[in-house]
């Protein structure tokens, strides 16, 4: 009761009217002195009692309130400091009254957000849909609407603030209001670059229709900047996907928004392909100046080793995108015109005592052989070219799967995808007139009529579908491109993995390369797997085994090139450096010189012989073994009768380890593997395994299709593109036995 007398009577000593409270009067210096003097001394013993909280009740209960607000502090506030509680009080609920009108305007916005977004994305689909299929009209007026809602989406959001919208994510009943901003900017900067997608392809309806028509480069240039635009609009979409909390997408809407999420990285990537590659196509079509071609036609039924057996050659002569002229005849009648007499490779001299045209693809780095192929051709009275280009039959019968059937009522056939390659080789090897003695003239009528069929094309669908095709032919090696005598073109051919060149690498290299030598058309009807084991040893040391398993399925096919033995000289390309342990499943065979070259006069080929001088035979194994393109070669032939299986095996020793080290957690060395598959070749079967002590700890893998087993990683794929792969290492802690 004392305590509560002493309060009755501090608060007797203060209380006044509230105009008394409120009075305003002129106060002296010595008054504000002593005023500040009172709060310093006040603010003093209020930190005392707020460091030794009183205990009320039973012994060591603390009270809260009294340690919040003790009585002494509040009996002695001004009358104004009274009122601050109140006012606290009053902001609260206001504040609360505001953010509770915030957030039903939130989601009033909300559902009109959704309804306009669900609108819209059904717009963008068939948008999109459209554009694919070419309807144009269609594509124009729904990405039109798309746009519209998206922009009056984003608009109602952008009412409600950007704090608000930032900080929705947190708030109960709208946290949906963050995401769907995120999701209304993908589809406003998507239905935009659609409409320059259209726009692109307006430009290039109109060249077409034109009077005259339009060249390649004409086509390739219209669109160029439209899509540029297109880019700018999918970068600023692709900046919100990862803001998009798909769970916050209402159910019957989420379908909708991942068509178009899925839809995004392909268009990105295909404009970015196109415009990333600008400067190498208009250069090849001739938009720097006049350019002359050697194609060269490889068939990979009959592997060589940058893609085929070269049946036929073309000479095309490009300006300013147009196509002035584009020869093709059969390879031997180049050849026929020879003068010199060249040692041809070892292998090539069991069927040739001369080297010529056909056989100049010898080396499986493209822009060597392709060198030898632009010797050849000038020594055959041929002109200087300005590069070299190589497609194999694979590229033709992916741009019949897009224009259609093709009629070639002079050989009475229609070619299909299906068709074209038994086909035209069975015109080629059996039907030709034997008179006329043009056995690949079909081919040469055949490519005006392909080529034609698409670019006279007004579908969209078509034209994408053709350029597809052959980036994808590129990406694949089956077209190689060799820019002869311009540095520059070549590195960007180069970067973009189209030049066919055997690429450096500082850890594990493979290439497996085939070459058929007199085996007919027999690698149409292989099969091969290639299994790749590397074995980090405790030393850190590594053993590879490379296993090469090649089935023949031909021998009961109605075409006789088919159902023969397969010969197959097989290089394999490691590391520089590796040394062969063992070697097993090849035929041992020695290639001799047909005839005495010196005597006869025949000159040497520098690289061939560069090749064969520092090439030695392993007196255990026969396998010969050289370096080339910074790799070290082991070499052997290969032979497969029809429903017969070959197994080739070497093991080697790499020669670089991984450092073993005792301090745990310490980064001992990374492991990588490229693995490059042959150009033109239609893609084997690969595995790839790592496996390692338990001394090392695998910590970062470069690819999440890698399976991470105890002490091994392993990659099942195939060799349709070159492969990569890394991993990196740190000791792994070592546990003693108590």
């Amino acid at each position: 009761m004392d305590g509560l007398t002493k309060n009755n009577r501090n608060q007797n000593k203060v209380d006044g009217s509230f105009g008394d409270r409120v009075s305003v009067r002129r106060v002296s210096e010595k008054e504000v002195e002593n005023f500040y003097q009172s709060q310093a001394e006040e603010l003093s013993r209020v930190s005392k009692v707020a460091t030794e909280p009183e205990v009320d009740g039973e012994a060591g209960q603390f009270r809260l309130r009294k340690f919040l607000f003790p009585s002494e502090i509040y009996l002695r506030l001004s009358p104004i400091k009274k009122l601050v509680p109140f006012l606290l009080l009053g902001l609260l609920l206001m504040g609360s009254v505001w953010g509770f009108a915030l957030v039903g305007r939130g989601m009033f916005i909300k559902g009109k957000v959704m309804n306009a977004s669900y609108e819209a994305l059904e717009n963008l689909n068939r948008a999109l849909s459209a554009l694919q299929a070419g309807n144009f009209v269609v594509s124009s007026n729904d990405l039109t609407a798309a746009s519209d809602r998206f922009a009056a989406a984003s608009a109602e959001l952008d009412s409600m603030g950007k704090f608000f919208i930032f900080t929705s994510k947190y708030i109960p009943f709208v946290s949906q209001l963050s995401t769907g901003k995120h999701a209304v900017e993908i589809g406003k900067h998507v239905s935009a670059a659609g409409a320059h997608l259209v726009a692109a392809a307006g430009e290039i309806s109109r060249l077409q229709e034109g009077e005259g028509k339009a060249s390649l480069l004409e086509l390739f240039q219209a669109v160029e900047g439209e899509l540029r635009q297109a880019q700018t609009e999918l970068t600023a979409a692709n900046e919100h996907v990862d803001n998009v909390n798909i769970d916050d997408i209402p159910e019957a809407q989420r379908s909708k928004f991942m068509e178009v999420k899925d839809k995004l990285p392909i268009i990105t990537a295909g404009v970015d392909s196109f415009l990333n590659n600008s400067h190498i196509f208009v250069d090849l079509l001739g938009g720097n100046g006049p350019r002359k071609y050697l194609f060269l036609f490889q068939n990979n039924q009959e592997m060589r080793a940058t893609g085929g057996f070269i049946g036929s050659y073309g000479l095309l002569d490009i300006s300013d995108g147009h196509v002035r002229n584009f020869f093709i005849d059969g390879i031997f009648n180049p050849d026929g015109q020879l003068k010199d007499w060249i040692v041809p490779p070892r292998p090539i001299q069991k069927i040739s005592t001369n080297w010529s045209l056909h056989d100049s693809n010898w080396f499986p780095d493209f822009p060597m052989s392709a060198k030898e192929a632009i010797v050849f051709y000038e020594k055959t009275g041929g002109p200087t070219v300005d590069g070299v280009i190589t497609v194999t039959p694979t590229v033709m019968e992916r741009l019949l799967k897009i224009t259609g059937p093709i009629e070639m009522s002079a050989y009475g056939v229609t070619l299909t995808a299906d068709n074209f390659v038994a086909e035209t080789q069975q015109e080629i090897e059996v039907d030709y007139d034997k008179q006329r003695n043009q056995p690949k003239k079909i081919l040469s009528d055949l490519a005006p009529l392909v080529f034609d069929r698409l670019l006279s094309s007004r579908d969209l669908k078509t034209a994408l579908g053709a350029a597809n095709a052959l980036v994808q032919a590129l990406n694949e090696k089956h077209i190689l491109l060799f820019a002869y005598q311009n540095n520059q073109l070549q590195q960007l051919i180069s970067t973009q993995g189209w030049s066919g060149e055997v690429r450096a690498t500082p850890r594990d290299y493979l290439s497996v390369v085939n070459t058929n030598i007199n085996g007919f058309k027999t690698d149409g009807v292989i099969e091969e797997s290639i299994d790749h084991v590397a074995e980090i040893q405790e030393d850190g040391s590594i053993i590879d085994t490379v296993t090469v398993t090649r089935h023949h399925t031909g021998g009961q096919t109605p075409y006789d090139w088919w159902n023969r033995v397969n010969p197959d000289y097989l290089r394999v390309y490691v590391p520089q450096g590796s040394k062969l342990l063992t070697a097993e499943g090849y035929t041992r065979e020695a290639n001799e010189p047909r005839v005495d070259y010196a005597a006869l006069g025949f000159k040497r080929d520098p690289w061939v012989e560069r090749e064969e001088q520092n090439m030695t035979i392993d007196k255990t194994t026969g396998t010969r073994i050289y370096d080339d393109a910074g790799k070290t070669v082991f070499a052997n032939w290969a032979y497969v009768s029809p429903q017969e299986t070959v197994e080739i095996r070497y093991s080697y020793l790499l020669p670089f380890r991984i450092a073993v080290t005792e301090d745990a957690e310490k980064l001992a060395g990374s492991y990588s593997l490229l693995a490059q598959k042959q150009s033109g070749s239609l893609g084997s079967r690969f595995t790839t395994k790592l496996s390692y002590p338990s001394s090392l700890k695998s910590v970062w893998v470069s690819s999440d299709q890698l399976q991470v087993t105890e002490n091994a990683l392993q990659w099942e794929t195939d060799m349709a593109v070159d492969r990569f792969w890394g991993t990196t290492f740190v000791a792994r802690p070592v546990i003693l036995n108590q």
